[in-house]
């Protein structure tokens, strides 16, 4: 793992260096948007220098500037080591474990959320949507389960290049967890499975047919979710 750090940009205290900071909870949070709601919290600096290099802002501060910590976005943190980083992929399986065996534990689950996402933007700050191809910022991606999470096994949970794929959250992800849409031979289909308004007809209308990148090698997870939701 490499130390890093970054610079107080203004006031009486610029120029002076910000660290990770260290919640009374224990946890270091990183986080995609500067709002609450959206902080990942992680309990090694190892896992927040993976999410900081993925994109991630981190919160920092320094014990002797009386600031409240600060969450500076990742283009600002700077490594003073070169070592040898670890990986999304490498911490999921340990982190994929927490939450099975904490299945309440909404930040753990997020956490599993956030290293996912990660893993799959390979290190970008956007992604295309699987199944409407469009281009969003990571906030506003979800690394959706092709198969149910509660429904998979040890193995499937940890075949992350192949049980996820980025969906936005514009709709896409919505339609497809909750039965409107699946995919059938590598294209998207309408299930039919529930009455869908005018409006939510035409959304479903516009993605009808595209092709999903990942068929071939997730065609599987895939086939499990059409024969729970398609008529």
């Amino acid at each position: 793992m490499s130390d890093f750090q970054a610079k107080v940009s203004r006031g009486e205290h610029k120029g002076k260096p910000l660290y990770p900071h260290l919640h009374e909870d224990g946890k270091y949070v990183a986080s995609p948007t500067r709002f609450e709601i959206h902080y990942i919290r992680v309990d090694e600096l190892n896992e927040l220098e993976v999410l900081v290099r993925s994109g991630y802002a981190a919160r920092m501060s320094n014990p002797e500037i009386p600031n409240a910590p600060s969450l500076i976005v990742s283009k600002n943190i700077h490594f003073t080591e070169v070592s040898t980083v670890l990986t999304p992929a490498e911490l999921l399986p340990s982190i994929i474990d927490q939450v099975d065996l904490d299945r309440d534990c909404i930040s753990k689950a997020r956490k599993e959320q956030a290293f996912l996402r990660a893993h799959l933007l390979r290190g970008s700050i956007t992604g295309e949507c699987v199944i409407c191809h469009h281009i969003f910022p990571v906030d506003m991606l979800v690394a959706a389960h092709l198969k149910m999470r509660s429904a998979c096994n040890n193995s499937e949970r940890k075949d992350i290049d192949h049980v996820a794929a980025l969906m936005c959250k514009t709709g896409c992800d919505d339609l497809y967890e909750r039965g409107y849409i699946s995919v059938d031979a590598g294209r998207v289909i309408s299930t039919n499975a529930k009455p869908a308004t005018p409006r939510l007809t035409d959304l479903i209308t516009s993605i009808e047919g595209r092709v999903v990148a990942n068929w071939a090698a997730s065609s599987h997870y895939y086939e499990w979710h059409r024969g729970k939701t398609a008529k």
